[in-house]
């Protein structure tokens, strides 16, 4: 009997955004796994057509290049069934479910008598109105796009519940379908390492805000804030991850004002790094962060409502960096919670791999 294959489907490796590091990291944690276990599996990737390093202004990925990569991915996973390549039992992950390569395979998998297990994991979406991709295109036929993968894949994965409620909520899946949507750990697992070695470096009293520079992560706050406390603004300065990381692990403090956030590398980072969160009590932060490190959402829900708090929001920052060591027993907890429930995909490989 032939091994097996799992397909890796990755997003566009950008170096400013973490998919860069996945694309090393993913086949490489799946493959640790499979020798641990004695698994008889090979991992193949399929690559996109090379695409330029950069993104549309303010976005996660470039709207135009993205979808060069994933017909170009999407081309290559039709030719390898096309040739009979494709066998019963094989698997693909999906790595940004955004991909209209589901549908593909899908189509094929059942058109030619193919069985195969589809994994995706879902970063955002046109179901999110706080995402870039909800307020731009908050009409039906995203909504209808995102069931239709939902339901290709055999597994949704979801870093956080807040994000897998929300996505079941918003676009009204039938409850006997819950048990495609599956909250696990992300492929983040070599970041702990990455980050953990800045936790004794001595911090300055800088002020990190490491967003993408859009409106759903609120800069003008950042932007004021700024104006009172030394801030870094990290989007401003075109950093690579090696200098991005430099700058994480001397700040002392990480600022987030965010309407939208399903899951927050960035601050996880910083937190592996010694770095105290300040984070809005709201989205994903509620779930995953202890109270110590949670200001009220109110605050900064708008610029106006901003305004009104600029001083309890300050100080609140401030007695982070005054007081840092109040909170240092507080920091080595989350970094705890982290690493276990968050940063390790613990679930979603046994299910590939079962």
């Amino acid at each position: 009997m032939s091994s097996k294959t799992i397909y890796i489907v990755p997003i566009e490796p950008i170096d400013a955004r973490y998919t860069k590091q996945w694309y090393t990291n993913i086949p490489a944690i799946i493959n640790e796994e499979i020798t641990n276990r004695g698994l008889d599996i090979s991992v193949v990737t399929i690559d996109g057509k090379p695409i330029t390093d950069v993104t549309t202004s303010g976005a996660f990925l470039d709207f135009g290049a993205t979808n060069v990569y994933k017909a170009s991915q999407t081309e290559a996973i039709s030719r390898l069934f096309s040739a009979g390549k494709i066998q019963a039992g094989d698997k693909f992950l999906v790595t940004d479910a955004w991909n209209f390569a589901i549908t593909a395979i899908r189509y094929m998998s059942d058109l030619l008598d193919i069985p195969v297990e589809i994994h995706g994991i879902w970063h955002a979406g046109a179901y999110d109105p706080t995402d870039i991709l909800g307020y731009k295109m908050a009409k039906p036929w995203p909504h209808h796009v995102e069931r239709s993968w939902y339901h290709c894949c055999d597994y949704n994965y979801y870093a956080t519940d807040f994000h897998k409620n929300m996505f079941l909520r918003n676009l009204g899946i039938e409850p006997e379908y819950h048990h495609k949507a599956v909250r696990s750990g992300q492929p983040h697992t070599p970041i702990i390492e990455q980050c953990s070695q800045f936790a004794d470096t001595p911090k300055n009293s800088a002020i990190l805000w490491p967003h993408r520079y859009n409106d759903d992560k609120q800069p003008a706050i950042a932007e004021d804030i700024a104006k009172a406390m030394d801030t870094v603004i990290t989007q401003k300065m075109n950093l690579c991850k090696e200098e991005f990381y430099k700058q994480l692990g001397q700040a002392s403090v990480i600022f987030s004002c965010s309407l939208h956030e399903n899951l927050g590398i960035s601050v996880m980072e910083a937190a592996l790094a010694g770095v105290i969160p300040v984070l809005p009590d709201r989205c994903s932060y509620s779930e995953m962060y202890l109270p110590e490190f949670l200001y009220p959402s109110v605050w900064t829900e708008s610029f106006e409502a901003y305004q009104q708090n600029r001083a309890q929001v300050l100080f609140f920052i401030s007695d982070r960096i005054v007081n840092r060591g109040r909170y240092l027993g507080a920091l080595a907890q989350q970094r705890d919670i982290l690493v276990k429930k968050y940063l390790k995909p613990t679930i979603m490989i046994n299910k590939l791999l079962a």
